[in-house]
C-alpha cells in the first residue's frame, strides 16, 4: 500500500491487492480519532480544491427479499435505486443466505436515505449497516435531530398551528407512504475479531485507508 499526502486533508492510496482495495472501499465506516473518514473511488477529474465529495459507501440490507430477485443483474439494479451499486455480498451473489440481500452502495449524502423501494406491487424495506450518523427527522447522513436544519427555524412573533391529516390512505394505494425514519433502519455489523484488553489497551484499533487510486476527505 502506498499513501500520498495531498492538500486539504486528502490522501491518495494505491493498493497492490484488489481484495485490500475492496476492503478499504466497502469495509467502513472508518473512524479515526472521532473523525469520520470519507472513502471513495478515484476519478481522473478529482481536484482537492473542488467541493468535498459528499458520498459514502455503505452496506445495505433488503430483509426478506423474494428469492426470485436473487440474480446478479437484478440485485445491481436494486442497489442503483438506492445509490450506485459497488459490489454484492458473496453470500447474496451465490444465494447462500435468504434472510436478506446485502449490497454495497455508494450513497449521496446530499439526499435523504430511502427506507423502502417499490417491487412488484409491494414495499421492500431497506436497512443500513454501520452508518455514523442518521437524522431520523429528515433522513440525511451526517447529523442528528438535535442539529437538523429542518428543525432549526428563526423565532416567530406568534405561535403557529399545524394541522395534520391522519386519515389512513386507501387500501391498494400505490402512493409511497411517509418515510417513517427511525432506529429500525440501522443495523450494526458484528465483528468477528476479538480484541485484547489490558491495563494500557482499551481494545480499540483504528485504521486509516482509502482506495486504489482514490482521494478521500
Amino acid at each position: 500500500m502506498e499513501i500520498l499526502d495531498l492538500n486539504n486533508s486528502t490522501f491518495l492510496v494505491n493498493f497492490s491487492e484488489e481484495k485490500d482495495y475492496l476492503n478499504a472501499l466497502t469495509g467502513g465506516p472508518w473512524v479515526i480519532l472521532d473523525h469520520y473518514l470519507v472513502v471513495h473511488q478515484w476519478s481522473h477529474t478529482f481536484r482537492t480544491s473542488d467541493k468535498p465529495h459528499r458520498s459514502v459507501v455503505a452496506w445495505v440490507q433488503l430483509p426478506e427479499l423474494p428469492i426470485h430477485f436473487y440474480h446478479r443483474e437484478v440485485l445491481f439494479a436494486l442497489g442503483n435505486l438506492l445509490g450506485r451499486t459497488v459490489k454484492l455480498d458473496y453470500h447474496t451473489e451465490h444465494m447462500e443466505r435468504g434472510k436478506f440481500a446485502r449490497i454495497a452502495v455508494e450513497l449521496d449524502m446530499n439526499k435523504p436515505l430511502k427506507t423502502r423501494i417499490r417491487l412488484d406491487g409491494f414495499w421492500q424495506q431497506v436497512v443500513y449497516e454501520n452508518l455514523p450518523e442518521i437524522c431520523f427527522e429528515c433522513g440525511h447522513i451526517g447529523h442528528t435531530e438535535s442539529t437538523c436544519p429542518t428543525l432549526i427555524r428563526p423565532p416567530t412573533a406568534e405561535p403557529q398551528i399545524q394541522l395534520i391529516n391522519q386519515e389512513s390512505p386507501p387500501e391498494n394505494s400505490s402512493a409511497e407512504p411517509p418515510a417513517g425514519y427511525g432506529p429500525w433502519m440501522q443495523v450494526e455489523r458484528k465483528s468477528r475479531k476479538q480484541t485484547r484488553k489490558g491495563p494500557n489497551n482499551q481494545g480499540a484499533s483504528q485504521r486509516q485507508s482509502n482506495g486504489q487510486k482514490r482521494g478521500s476527505r
